[in-house]
């Protein structure tokens, strides 16, 4: 249900990050084929969901080289089985390893899958889509492709999706769209608690808010009590008490000006090969590598 609802505000007017990633892709796919300079190749990829992006990039990919193995890592087993049917009959000459876990479990499974494999190409392009980086915070952020780092030979690459800072009427608009959608996607929160933690929250009586906090760098998302009202979730035993007003910060979005986001490149070890963004300079796909060891200072 989470995963549809994401789907479903990606299609929405106000939510402009998936339709600029999708545009920038498809403008710089046939660069990062060429910076990457092999003939074969393992794209990895981390959270893949229904995997249309994904596409964007397969298609010249395929065309062009002589092997490309594909590995998408999610844990949701529904979305990874279908994405792994639709993707092996779109394209016959595409292997497709699904991997069902977090992305470091399933990034170690990987390398230890590659490496045992004399058929599978060595030379990696692993790719964190959506902007999703933007849900950690900067410090998690380090440490997050830090982590991705250990994965990546001098050869390697990593292409992840940044969002901009940009006015806040375009980001509020953006995480309160006219239909509700990210509303539900966030009250979807206290159902799944009450599905799988017995809880007891009444969904109408609490509502979507969501803003960009121009100090902070972020959207914050939350969940504001319309009363003052009292909750029990029983797998833990404890019950909440809410005053009217009062909120639960369910998710953030950091958003990067280009001089924050190479400080967090940097401070993980890596170094930007390409930037690729819109002409209104709203979103950018930076295409990343390792810095050897002996140079990071």
């Amino acid at each position: 249900n989470r995963s549809r609802l994401f789907e479903e505000i990606c299609d929405q007017p106000e939510y402009y990050l998936n339709r600029i990633e999708s545009l920038i892709l498809k403008k710089c796919v046939v660069e990062i084929r060429n910076v990457l300079e092999q003939n074969q190749i393992s794209i990895i990829e981390l959270g893949n969901g229904n995997s249309l992006k994904t596409r964007i990039l397969l298609r010249p990919f395929l065309s062009n080289l002589k092997k490309v193995c594909y590995f998408p890592i999610d844990v949701s087993l529904k979305m990874l089985k279908n994405s792994i049917r639709d993707l092996s009959r779109e394209y016959v000459n595409l292997q497709v390893f699904g991997i069902c876990s977090d992305y470091i479990s399933g990034l170690t499974k990987i390398n230890e899958f590659i490496k045992m494999n004399d058929n599978i190409p060595k030379r990696k392009l692993i790719i964190f889509l959506g902007s999703s980086i933007g849900n950690f915070d900067p410090k998690e952020s380090v440490h997050f492709l830090y982590s991705i780092r250990r994965y990546l030979r001098k050869e390697d690459a990593l292409l992840i999706g940044i969002d901009l800072e940009k006015d806040k009427s375009i980001l509020d608009k953006a995480y309160n769209d006219r239909k509700g959608v990210t509303a539900k996607f966030n009250l979807n929160i206290l159902s799944r608690i009450n599905r799988e933690l017995g809880g007891k929250f009444k969904l109408s009586a609490f509502e979507h808010k969501s803003f960009y906090s121009i100090q902070k760098h972020r959207i914050e998302m939350h969940l504001e009590s319309k009363i003052d009202q009292q909750v029990r979730i029983e797998a833990i035993g404890k019950i909440f008490y809410f005053k009217k007003g009062e909120t639960i910060h369910t998710e953030n979005s950091y958003k990067y000006s280009h001089e924050r986001l190479k400080e967090v490149v940097k401070n993980a070890g890596l170094e930007v090969t390409k930037n690729f963004t819109d002409p209104k300079k709203q979103y950018s796909l930076v295409l990343l590598k390792k810095v050897s060891d002996t140079t990071k200072s």
